[in-house]
């Protein structure tokens, strides 16, 4: 059965496309495109809608490609329906177009190229944000990330001990000379916390806390 439905649907197809292409092409004839490339016309209405609704219903394109497809798709169609019934009664009953059917058909191609251009762009636009690759949202501070514990992935099996958290400050190796009493005199001259990550060769985290460290045992 899904044979013969298969074979109606196209039969039923190539029959409108024909017609399509017929009545447009005689628009085209009416509103003075030259008979060598009126044929060009039901071309282009018919591939771009074509084009968006592939893109519209193929389900693989991010939702802005699918959106502005969706309208193409529709708007085109709308169009060439139109477009077949205006040529039919035009030449029904022997009447010329008016200029502004004139002027609008003629705009026709270059709207739809540059609408089938923007639809490709956007398209692409989501196949390359599907490459592989890491990123961090712009508002996240990766120092918040210094020393947080971190559970183990699900892949991972769970005889595998998770990475421990960070130690505290005094067992993170000092740098060369006694980083304490550098950090207090830096502390007590009123330096920064990228002073005394400069002097001391602490990390941002742990000159941070450092300082928060002897402000706290001085005040007490």
């Amino acid at each position: 059965m899904t044979r013969y439905l298969y074979g109606l649907l196209t039969a039923v197809a190539v029959a409108a496309a024909v017609l399509s292409f017929d009545a447009l092409r005689g628009l085209a004839l009416l509103c003075g495109f030259s008979r060598s490339l009126a044929w060009l016309l039901p071309v282009v209405v018919d591939a771009g809608a074509a084009a968006g609704s592939l893109v519209w219903l193929g389900g693989r394109a991010p939702a802005r490609a699918g959106r502005f497809a969706r309208a193409l798709a529709l708007v085109l169609l709308g169009s060439s329906v139109a477009a077949n019934a205006l040529s039919h009664g035009l030449a029904a009953y022997a009447r010329q177009p008016p200029w502004w059917v004139v002027v609008l058909v003629s705009g026709v191609a270059p709207a739809v190229l540059g609408a089938t251009v923007h639809l490709a762009v956007l398209a692409s636009r989501g196949v390359e944000c599907k490459e592989p690759g890491l990123s961090l949202s712009p508002d996240v501070d990766d120092s918040t990330l210094v020393g947080s514990p971190t559970e183990p992935p699900a892949d991972i099996p769970a005889d595998i001990p998770a990475q421990p958290p960070a130690v505290a400050l005094h067992s993170v190796p000092s740098p060369p000379g006694d980083a304490g009493d550098r950090v207090a005199e830096l502390v007590a001259a009123g330096a920064g916390w990228r002073k005394v990550q400069k002097e001391t060769g602490l990390s941002e985290h742990h000159a941070k806390k450092a300082i928060r460290e002897h402000r706290n045992g001085t005040s007490g």
